[in-house]
């Protein structure tokens, strides 16, 4: 009876039984002799405070339909999983297939959600990881580290700065404990540099605040990587003594594994002294700052008040003039600096995989209008033995939330298939990537998903399904096997939906590898062929001043010159795509005093550099032995240079100019440009060139050579391009032990491999998207599949009459593809719309064609409209064969 009429509210439950209560209180008292006033007063009486009673009871009340409605829930949704586990388990071709699908879109949405959350979303491992920021300056836009001068200033009179730490970051140390000398990362640092990040040690100390004086720098904290792979995790590690560039080093700490983020970062980290020296060194920006905001500033706050203080400073030197106003200050989450490009690369990839499920979701709900379709008569059954809509409603519900769930476990073995492969085909400097693992927040985001999509598939197909009509659905039953519509639009729309999101995928995927292909066709501007690297770093105990290091690397490449199968041995301070880059000012001879410094790449190079990397000399001539310590000083010039400095001439008239670059502060010395070569790729195969000179090796500043450390590339070309330059590693080893046997080489690299790399975020990029691209096209065909062949099925009597009034099987093959082709055409047209939008994303990511290139919109939708077709032959060619005789007697 509450089924049918409903239960009855508590407050009027409540009032009906107080009431009755009290009227046979008042019948008692009026037997036991009172007058009815009497009665009634005294009833009242023993009721006490109504109000009060009331309440309680109401509140008893409400608490009975509560456990009453929960434990009809429960009983109720035993019975419906049950149900559910049957019908499913009865329809093994329809379970089966929509699990795999789920599974599949699932599962990739698992799979890069997982990375995206190590990489991204993950909290860093500080205190308060919001707070801690990167500073740098920039000149005239170009971004720059700080000078030590600069950094004081930030350290004393930066108010929203609550700490401020300098970095010079990637410093080479040479190991010379073990066997073999051996190059290990690591930084120069001040001492408060782990208490801005807010990360304490797990074993041992970090520096004190005296530790960055000259005298009593020489201790050492390890990383945990470092840490393992030396010491094997032994905390008698601290204490113990460490050669570390031929001086002796005290192990004072270890710092946690959460510390080693970046995938190559820093092995150790030592105090950094900054003298009154350094101070004077007002030009040479190669200090990284770190800072922990105040509670309360924002980055733009700081950046601006860090630009006041470095202009304030800048104005105050000779060489700024009225250029103070090129200057600024950039303040950056840490994290944002760290992730970089990544993160929108990662949430591209989410957008693009969540279309992948979208369409494997349409695909289901396809499949469950079909089966709702054939099960139409079961439920008008149902419905006439009592079952309101809302209790059908749950029904339906509940098989689709099995299913997901269903499909989300087995999703998750996919997802750690996928996982392993993003891993391994993923660009190397992605930090944090390789700690991406199914862990509770991605299961969690899973069991959510699978939720989400058992609504976005079920929910339409259970709505129309429980508001079956019980008479018409009889009747129609009664008449034909096939029962319920033979007309369905929504099927239509949701096929267009799928092909709009594949087409949408498809075209984000061409497009990549379109962009792809143009940069691997890039002329970088030199030759890769049978050229190796290798990174040396000299000690400065052994090479303290510019001119004992000029000629031990003299030594060095002449000794590189000698090996069998060597064409050219070279030097330089950066290699291209190696992700070097030292920043200068440079001034033009004659140039007016208010006019700003133009700022370019730095490059020491040796003689023959140009010949091993085939860089062309446009003009002029190369640098040579002749380019001395003695010589007049000379440098060389890139063609971006040349037309910036001297815009409008020839790159010969740039020949006998000269520049000033790289000076002593207050000082002036004017180089002669002797030559300008041909425009390289620098930065990345897809990057626009910038403004580069190249100084000779002997002409090197002093003061330069501790800002690089005394660290140069040796660089070799086989005689034989097509010789491995790999093979050419042991020979150099050997030839540098002859100059020096202290001395690792470290980094042995080719330069094929560096141009590879520097495509690893578009290939990463189009493998994903294109596999992506190619389930949304296989899951699509499938759809179209689907909906032909249902609408075959639901039109076989009518078919069959056609036939028997003469339509020819021809006839029939057109309209069932017309019928199958209408929505098709329609997902296409919505597809460009969605392409154009979605394409925009890429826009940083595409080189050498626009968002909207026709050829790729024309050649995806062809695709799609020949799959389509492929899709609707079958069930057109069964159509074709309908049996008149068969449609008529199944009618």
């Amino acid at each position: 009876m509450k089924r049918l009429f409903g239960r009855v509210a508590v407050a009027e439950e409540v009032d009906n039984e107080l009431k009755f209560h009290f009227e046979m209180t008042v019948r008692e008292l009026i037997a036991s002799g009172l007058a009815p006033d009497q009665a009634r007063a005294e009833a009242a009486r023993r009721f006490g405070n109504v109000e009060s009673v009331t309440m309680q009871c109401e509140r008893f009340g409400r608490e009975r339909d509560a456990h009453e409605n929960r434990a009809e829930f429960r009983t109720e949704f035993a019975q419906d999983l049950s149900f559910a586990a049957r019908q499913l388990a009865r329809a093994r071709s329809f379970s089966a297939v929509a699990i795999l699908t789920l599974a599949l879109g699932i599962g990739a949405t698992a799979a890069v959600f997982s990375a995206l959350y190590s990489v991204v979303l993950r909290p860093l491992p500080f205190d308060n990881p919001d707070r801690v920021v990167l500073v740098r300056s920039t000149l005239k836009g170009k971004s720059q580290g700080l000078s030590a001068a600069e950094f004081l200033e930030l350290h004393d009179h930066a108010s929203g700065l609550e700490k401020v730490t300098a970095m010079l970051g990637q410093y080479g140390f040479t190991l010379t404990d073990g066997e073999t000398p051996e190059l290990v990362g690591g930084g120069r640092v001040t001492s408060d540099f782990f208490s801005v990040f807010g990360v304490h040690p797990i074993v041992g100390r970090t520096f004190d605040g005296n530790e960055d004086a000259a005298g009593r720098d020489h201790v050492v904290v390890l990383s945990h990587r470092f840490w393992m792979s030396h010491y094997a995790g032994n905390n008698g590690a601290v204490g113990q003594s460490i050669h570390l560039n031929l001086e002796l080093y005290t192990i004072i700490g270890v710092m946690p594994a959460s510390f080693d983020i970046e995938t190559e970062g820093n092995d150790l980290w030592t105090p950094l002294t900054i003298s009154q020296e350094d101070v004077k060194k007002s030009g040479a920006h190669y200090l990284l700052a770190y800072a922990r905001l105040r509670a309360g500033v924002t980055t733009t706050q700081a950046a601006e008040q860090a630009t006041t203080i470095l202009r304030q400073l800048a104005a105050q030197l000779p060489v700024a003039g009225s250029n103070v106003n090129d200057l600024s200050a950039r303040v950056v989450n840490y994290s944002d600096q760290l992730v970089g490009d990544y993160r929108s690369l990662l949430f591209t990839l989410l957008g693009a995989v969540s279309f992948v499920l979208l369409i494997a979701c349409t695909n289901i709900a396809n499949l469950l209008l079909s089966r709702g379709t054939s099960r139409a008569k079961e439920l008008a059954i149902r419905v006439a033995l009592g079952a309101g809509r809302g209790r059908l409603l749950r029904q339906m519900l509940t098989e689709s939330l099995m299913l997901s769930i269903i499909g989300a476990g087995v999703g998750l073995i996919f997802a750690f298939a996928i996982l392993r492969g993003v891993r391994a085909i993923s660009p190397s400097g992605i930090p944090r990537l390789d700690m991406a693992t199914l862990d509770w927040p991605v299961l969690a985001f899973t069991l959510l998903l699978a939720v989400v999509c058992s609504m976005v598939f079920g929910l339409v197909p259970a709505l129309r399904a429980s508001g079956t009509s019980l008479q018409s659905t009889l009747r129609a039953s009664g008449r034909s096997s096939s029962g319920g519509r033979t007309r369905d639009p929504l099927r239509n729309v949701l096929v267009g939906a799928e092909v709009a999101l594949a087409m949408t995928l498809l075209t984000a995927a061409g497009l990549l590898i379109r962009s792809a292909w143009l940069v691997q066709h890039v002329d970088p501007g030199f030759d890769t062929s049978g050229v190796l690297t290798a990174r040396l770093i000299l000690p400065a105990t052994q090479y303290a001043d510019g001119a004992s290091i000029a000629q031990a690397y003299a030594r060095i490449r002449d000794e590189a010159t000698r090996i069998p199968g060597v064409r050219f041995a070279a030097l330089s301070s950066v290699v291209p795509l190696s992700g070097g880059s030292t920043i200068s000012p440079v001034r033009v001879e004659g140039a007016p005093s208010s006019d700003a410094p133009h700022p370019a790449n730095l490059r020491l190079v040796s003689p023959d550099y140009f010949a091993a990397m085939n860089i062309r000399i446009r003009a002029g001539r190369d640098i040579s032995l002749r380019d001395d310590a003695s010589a007049p000083l000379v440098a060389i010039i890139n063609e971006t240079m040349a037309h910036e400095l001297w815009p409008g001439q020839s790159l010969n008239s740039a020949i006998g100019k000269r520049l000033d670059a790289i000076s002593k502060r207050g000082a002036v010395d004017y180089r002669e440009v002797i030559g300008v070569v041909s425009d390289l790729h620098d930065a990345g195969l897809s990057k626009a060139v910038t403004a580069e000179f190249y100084l000779p090796i002997p002409q090197t500043p002093e003061l330069f050579w501790s800002f690089i450390q005394r660290s140069l590339v040796v660089v070799v070309k086989s005689a034989n391009a097509t010789t491995d330059a790999m093979t050419l590693k042991k020979p150099l080893q050997e030839a540098v032990a002859r100059v020096d046997r202290a001395l690792p080489l470290a980094d042995a690299k080719t330069m094929y491999s560096f141009v590879q790399t520097s495509m690893e975020n578009a290939r990463f990029n189009t493998i994903l998207l294109s596999a992506l691209g190619a389930i949304a096209l296989a899951l699509a065909s499938v759809g179209v599949y689907g909906v032909v062949s249902f609408f075959v099925t639901q039109r076989t009597q009518e078919i069959g009459i056609r036939m028997a009034l003469g339509a020819s099987p021809k006839q029939i093959w057109r309209e069932v593809v017309r019928r199958g082709l209408a929505p098709i055409v329609v997902g296409i047209v919505a597809g460009f719309v969605l392409s154009m939008f979605t394409a925009s994303v890429l826009r940083s990511q595409l080189y050498g064609i626009g968002t909207t290139d026709p050829s790729t919109y024309g050649v995806v939708a062809v695709l799609l409209l020949l799959v389509s077709l492929v899709a609707t032959y079958v069930p057109a060619r069964r159509a074709m064969r309908v049996s008149p005789n068969v449609a008529l007697n199944a009618g």
